[in-house]
């Protein structure tokens, strides 16, 4: 075990393995669907390990040195050094629109410039007037940001409509783009996996105390029956439109847009969530039974 790392009990080490094995299995499903393979991973994994080590410093005076990386993580120095020499050894990613559309339909229901009588946002052309216009709305957010790219990913999902020949009409205040795995939707599971994450971390540290971060949950006991599911969903998506909704209207009147002062990410997650049976079956069960061709194939296998 590293130095200075924190003394878990056997029992616990295991409960937090089996989280974590709990954890990445919809996550490698997901992987395994559209084809990245466990190499991949694995050098992501050893890449994160070299990352996380070096940023989880304990102090602003600690910088540690890359002996000390590779004692942390259980890697080689020449592991470290690949990773900290190798700008593109890590992935990246293009920004996406992945924030600023749903900031947009954020602005245009609370912004008293884009709202009319009673709330409801008013209808805007594309680019006129200058100052009163869909384009100088996404530019308010961000002038880098391309209007037409972001109009048509809420025209795609439904969240806006056109409204005579000129004009466009919001009808929705969230966003859910109809795409399944486009950029948007990838860039939207990172952050929200991230979020949810760096939370349950957060509260996990003894070092934070009473500063713990909301984390709350509720949960049918021994189960709801599966035929009392779509009412149950429909009652939680009612509720949490509702208080999403005010959590929303907080943060438009809240001196939020405020740009002087220290700025930190920061906002409420909501889902619901169904789990399956537990398959009890061991893994060898599940799989076709072993051919005589397969031991043949593993000698070749080793042989090259």
């Amino acid at each position: 075990m590293p130095a200075g790392s924190p003394e878990l009990s056997s029992d616990a080490r295991k409960q937090l393995l089996y989280a974590v094995r709990k954890v990445l299995g919809p996550i490698v499903r997901l992987l395994i669907r559209i084809g990245i393979s466990y190499q991949e991973f694995a050098a992501l994994a050893r890449g994160v390990y070299v990352e996380s080590a070096i940023k989880d410093r304990k102090g602003p005076a600690f910088i540690p040195t890359r002996d000390r990386v590779a004692m942390m993580t259980g890697l080689t120095r020449q592991q470290i050094d690949y990773y900290l020499e190798n700008d593109q050894a890590l992935p990246k990613a293009r920004p996406t629109l992945a924030r600023v559309v749903p900031e947009v339909l954020h602005k245009w229901h609370t912004d008293p410039h884009y709202i009319g009588p009673y709330g409801i946002p008013i209808e805007l052309e594309f680019d006129s007037p200058p100052d009163r216009s869909f384009k100088s709305l996404v530019a308010q957010i961000d002038p880098a940001a391309s209007a037409g790219l972001v109009l048509e990913d809420l025209l795609q999902a439904s969240c806006v409509v056109h409204s005579g020949e000129k004009h466009f009409r919001a009808i929705a205040r969230w966003f859910v783009h109809p795409d399944a795995l486009n950029a948007h939707r990838l860039d939207n599971f990172g952050n929200s996996l991230t979020h949810l994450a760096r939370t349950m971390e957060y509260n996990l540290d003894p070092a934070n105390g009473e500063k713990k971060r909301l984390e709350r949950f509720v949960f049918a006991d021994k189960g709801l029956r599966r035929e009392l599911l779509p009412s149950f969903e429909a009652h939680a998506r009612t509720r949490t439109i509702q208080f999403l909704s005010d959590i929303d209207d907080w943060i438009a009147h809240s001196g939020a847009k405020s740009r002087s002062g220290t700025r930190v990410e920061a906002g409420v997650n909501v889902f619901l969530y169904v789990e399956g049976p537990p398959d009890p079956r061991a893994l060898s069960g599940l799989v076709q039974p072993r051919r005589p061709t397969d031991s043949l194939f593993r000698k070749s296998a080793h042989s090259r």
